[in-house]
């Protein structure tokens, strides 16, 4: 995958979950039950774009 730093950077993290959502094809990550980031995929599953939300610095303690 063209992020994997992304993955290992984010599921490093206290706390963070990862799941694939196939009805979107998006790689998913979670804090609390609460999307932070996803990776997208095309239909190939190749990686086309990524997004994500802001998080406020309790969640992990910074």
């Amino acid at each position: 995958m063209k992020y994997d730093w992304m993955d290992a950077y984010v599921l490093k993290k206290r706390g963070v979950t990862k799941d694939f959502q196939p009805v979107w094809n998006w790689i998913r990550y979670h804090v609390g039950g609460k999307m932070f980031a996803a990776i997208c995929l095309d239909q190939k599953k190749n990686p086309y774009y990524i997004t994500l939300k802001l998080i406020l610095k309790s969640v992990w303690n910074i």
